[in-house]
This record gives structure tokens, sequence and C-alpha cells, in this order.
């Protein structure tokens, strides 16, 4: 079965990304963490997605597949790969507690509090940086999530600068590495109990001439 065309996401489209990321990461142990009831989970988290893709869309970039999307990665670059209050507020990452209730925001962003730190100390500035990938579950297993990862692993790897990212779904670790992303850090957060991984992936060596 050929692969969906991977394009850049169009304003129109997000709320149909937004969607499809919501069911991607219906049974994540963070998205469980953060919003332990699943209807609920399943009612609140587009408008969890929602910023999180505009930022990629204001800072970054956002790849995801023609048509209706299915999945989405939100990449942010080596200019705008920090999330700064600045940039979250134009996203609308500070409506968080009026959009998922105070506690569950809370949640959220403790345990991106915990992981952060790891970021800034285990990678360079200038490198790509995956804030979310997802593909809903009725589309996974047919390469897309790795598809939607490719273009920007290629573009890093022809200016020679790494890529990074961070997931708390143990069923993406073989991904990941298969994608030539080495763990980094494998720690269970205190407060939630989630058993959080870092992966950094060093560009490709370039291949040698046969002329």
């Amino acid at each position: 079965m050929a692969l969906p065309e991977i394009v850049p996401l169009r304003e129109r489209d997000l709320p149909a990304a937004a969607a499809a990321l919501s069911r991607a990461f219906q049974d994540d142990p963070l998205q469980t963490y953060v919003l332990p009831d699943p209807v609920e989970r399943a009612a609140q988290s587009p408008g969890l997605f929602a910023p999180l893709l505009r930022y990629g869309l204001n800072f970054g970039e956002v790849l995801t597949t023609a048509g209706s999307p299915v999945g989405a990665a939100v990449w942010l670059g080596p200019e705008a790969w920090e999330v700064t209050p600045e940039r979250a507020t134009a996203a609308g990452l500070d409506k968080l507690p009026a959009v998922l209730g105070a506690a569950a925001a809370e949640r959220f962003f403790s345990v991106l509090a915990a992981i952060d730190p790891y970021h800034h100390r285990d990678v360079p500035p200038a490198h790509w940086y995956v804030m979310v990938v997802g593909v809903a579950p009725e589309k996974q297993g047919k390469g897309i999530g790795r598809a939607l990862l490719r273009p920007i692993i290629e573009r890093a790897d022809t200016a020679g600068q790494p890529c990074y990212l961070e997931t708390a779904q143990p069923a993406n670790v073989g991904l990941y590495e298969r994608l030539g992303f080495r763990r980094v850090v494998d720690m269970v957060e205190p407060q939630s109990g989630l058993r959080l991984w870092t992966f950094r992936r060093d560009p490709a060596a370039p291949q040698a001439s046969t002329a």
C-alpha cells in the first residue's frame, strides 16, 4: 500500500489534525495521566493539541498527510526550538488551564518541566526538535509516522544538525531507534510515576563518493 503524500499543514486543516493527534494519544501514558477519565480525555484532547499545532505553524514546521489529516509532526528548528513564554502565549498554550481544567493543565506542565532540563543539556542549540508526532490508531503500523519524520531528518542530515525528541510511550521506542535516534535519558518522573525517554539523533555521515 502506497504511503499518503506528506505535505505542510494548512491552516484550515488544523482542527482535523488536532483530532487525529487526539485519537493517536488517547492511550498514551502522559495523556492518560493528564486526563485520567477516558471520556473526558477524548473530548478535551483536541483542545490540547490545537495550540501545539498552532505553535508549530507559528514558529516551526508542521507536516501532515495530504487530504484529510490522519497524523501530524510538529518540528521546531534551530532558531525556535526553545518554548518561550511569549511564543507559548502567542500559540494559546497559556489558555490550557481554561481548556483542560487547572488540575489537568498543572499535571501536563509539571511533566514538561521535569523533562525540559535534559533538552537543554543533551543537544546543542543548532538542532531540530520534534515537539509532537502522532498517527491516528486506524492508520498506525503503515509507515506514516516514519514518513512524517523523514523529511526533516533528511534536512537535518544535510545541514549536519542533530534531532531531538521525548516520549512517554514505550511502543515508540523501537520506532525512534530504527530511525537512528539513540536513547539519552530513561527516567521515572517522581511526581507522576511516568517513565520518560529522551532521544537524540546525530546527523548521518555523508555517503562516500564512488566516483
